[in-house]
């Protein structure tokens, strides 16, 4: 995973490099908001995200009375995220920009038990020494064992580093269309974890991460609407089709023994949509705008290790994600200098 990490810092400055090459030669964004403007831009945004889809199930729980059962699923909060960028702009002839955004956010819970059995599903597969099964073939509270403890933790964090050209075309009196192309290197990492015991001393700690990186081209629009000479509307679609690998790892240690499965693909599919609408306001050398927007994640943030056979006596996972979303209510500025 280090040698990973290396790879996407190689691509980071690759795209730095490809930056500075093209601006050399070439024209650069439209994130500012007068199309006629010439010269450097800096953007700066801020947003609170709230992680959509990731359906982290960590436990299921089964009531003896009854029989019935219910799935576990680990409330993923909203966290911060920002985003920053460096272009440069030549009026009508379009722009590049450079820019990085960020997302890290961590949930947790924990819970004592009384009534019910709790099977762990984090690892999703049970703990054997010599070919014996221990304490997963009667789960957590098993006969009485009451109370059960058990706490279960998350860790999610995703970035992107964009290249792009944008080029302003004029669509009417005050409506400004920006085509976007460029590049784009993602990565995606998440941690899920459980622990749990209960009176008879029966315990488990499993843990799963994964770990996906990907790169592709960007293409996309901005519009533009003008109501008045500083206030402005804008929205924007962009698609992202990449490649890239993953791993994963999950392990698991219980009264009895430890197990644990590795999972490597080279060869992953990623898709990434993004979505925006934004008020934004223009004064001389500023822009400042607030506006909702988000972004749908495929392939590449799906779990590699797929289902593993549960408890007879409990329903399996039957967790099939390949898509997570990141929507965001966020505000940022724009600061425009050097330029004409």
């Amino acid at each position: 995973m280090t040698l990973r990490r290396r790879s996407i810092l190689a691509r980071a400055v690759v795209l730095g490099a490809a930056f500075a090459a093209t601006m050399a030669v070439a024209a650069a964004p439209a994130l500012a908001a007068d199309p006629s403007y010439q010269g450097w831009f800096i953007a700066l945004d801020a947003a609170m995200t709230q992680p959509t889809g990731l359906d982290q199930h960590y436990a299921t729980s089964y009531d003896p009375t009854t029989g019935g059962q219910e799935l576990l699923l680990l409330d993923n909060d909203a966290g911060f995220s920002f985003q920053a960028g460096i272009g440069y702009k030549w009026g009508e002839l379009g722009g590049l920009a450079l820019s990085y955004w960020s997302f890290d956010n961590d949930d947790t819970t924990s819970a004592v038990e009384n009534t019910r059995y709790i099977y762990p599903t984090v690892f999703g597969g049970y703990a054997t020494n010599n070919g014996v099964y221990y304490a997963g073939t009667y789960g957590l509270g098993y006969n009485g064992a009451f109370p059960v403890n058990y706490s279960a933790t998350s860790s999610v964090k995703a970035s992107a580093i964009d290249l792009e050209y944008s080029r302003p075309m004029q669509a009417g009196e005050r409506v400004t269309i920006n085509w976007i192309a460029g590049l784009r290197s993602v990565t995606f990492e998440e941690d899920l974890g459980f622990s749990g015991d209960d009176s008879a001393g029966y315990y488990y700690i499993q843990t799963k991460h994964i770990e996906s990186d990907a790169y592709g081209i960007k293409v996309g629009a901005l519009f533009d609407f003008g109501l008045t000479r500083h206030f402005s509307l804008q929205g924007m679609m962009a698609f992202s089709f990449l490649q890239g690998s993953t791993d994963a790892v999950t392990t698991q240690t219980a009264l009895g023994g430890s197990d644990s499965l590795t999972v490597s693909n080279d060869n992953i599919r990623g898709e990434i949509r993004d979505y925006d609408l934004r008020a934004m306001w223009s004064w001389k050398s500023v822009d400042a705008y607030f506006g909702y927007g988000g972004s749908t994640w495929d392939g590449l943030v799906a779990d590699p290790t797929g289902e593993m056979v549960n408890l007879s006596a409990t329903k399996s996972d039957g967790n099939d994600r390949s898509s997570i979303g990141f929507n965001s209510f966020h505000a940022g500025v724009v600061f425009r200098f050097g330029g004409s």
